[in-house]
């Protein structure tokens, strides 16, 4: 009789057995480990079904996610995914620091969003309606606000070519500022530093502009940004806290107090007028006496 001989039994590692994903980008098939991708922004993993196990409605015939971006663009993001060298910072040229920005900014990678804006910051020798452009492109307010600043500080002035790039409204808005900024004693050509109130006075006229920054940035807090934020939140809510109940301690020490002081206000009160009545008496008696002299007198 022949033996059956049962197949081995392995167990799957919980940590180290991974899922791979296939995206198609044009005519580009990548494949690479999902981790990163359920796990960098959770946003991209509903959006394209990676957190369902059946994968995503999404998938070709070759069982591929359809991703909408530049293969070279998408490659360059996994470069920052998955990153060949071990050791060391992750080494992109500005133009591969932007195309993760763009993607990252896009699927709402926050921690590699976050990046992105550190390496490429401040964006020497960038056009500054470049800066403008990529600064509300990608909702970084520095960038907008330092594009802004250079076009109201350069000696050349705003061209017809500069209004079709900026737009129309924000052209004029700027040749008033450049306008403002030359009259004598407000601007000093000669200083190494802006003055402090023309970033003011460039908030001011593109209030629209930095407003719809700072509204977005909710979408953009990476974990540790929202750690810190409910840190400040509860931090806050405490300190409230502890000023409504040493408020509160004080009116507790203070309100006999203040019934002290009124009851002690009453009794001078009741006692002036004991004194003034007694006064009055005093008076209504010396003058029955100076009567009763007189009538004497005159008998």
């Amino acid at each position: 009789m022949a033996q059956t001989i049962s197949p081995p039994h392995y167990i799957i590692d919980e940590e180290y057995y991974w899922d791979l994903i296939k995206f198609l980008v044009g005519d580009h098939v990548f494949r690479v480990p999902k981790h990163r991708f359920l796990t960098g922004s959770e946003v991209f993993a509903t959006t394209y079904g990676l957190d369902r196990a059946q994968g995503s409605e999404r998938e070709d015939e070759l069982n591929a996610v359809s991703l909408d971006v530049e293969p070279h663009e998408f490659r360059i993001f996994l470069g920052a995914l998955y990153p060949k060298q071990l050791q060391g910072e992750l080494t992109l040229t500005p133009d591969e620091w932007l195309a993760v920005l763009k993607l990252s900014t896009k699927w709402l990678f926050n921690d590699f969003r976050k990046m992105a804006i550190e390496k490429l910051s401040p964006l020497t020798g960038m056009d500054p309606i470049e800066k403008v452009r990529i600064g509300k492109e990608f909702c970084v307010e520095a960038w907008l606000l330092s594009g802004y600043r250079e076009l109201v500080n350069r000696d050349e002035s705003i061209t017809v070519g500069d209004a079709g790039k900026l737009g129309w409204q924000s052209a004029i808005r700027l040749c008033g500022l450049r306008e403002d900024w030359k009259i004598p004693g407000r601007r000093n050509p000669s200083a190494m530093a802006v003055p402090a109130n023309l970033d003011s006075e460039i908030e001011i006229a593109f209030r629209d502009k930095f407003e719809a920054i700072r509204e977005a940035q909710s979408l953009y807090m990476t974990v540790e940004d929202r750690t810190e934020a409910e840190r400040k939140r509860q931090a806050e809510e405490k300190e409230a806290k502890d000023v409504a109940e040493r408020k509160a301690q004080e009116e507790r020490i203070l309100v006999p107090h203040e019934a002290e002081r009124r009851r002690i206000e009453l009794a001078a009160e009741e006692e002036r007028k004991r004194v003034d009545e007694l006064a009055k008496e005093l008076e209504e008696r010396r003058q029955l006496l100076q009567s009763l002299n007189s009538d004497v007198t005159c008998t």
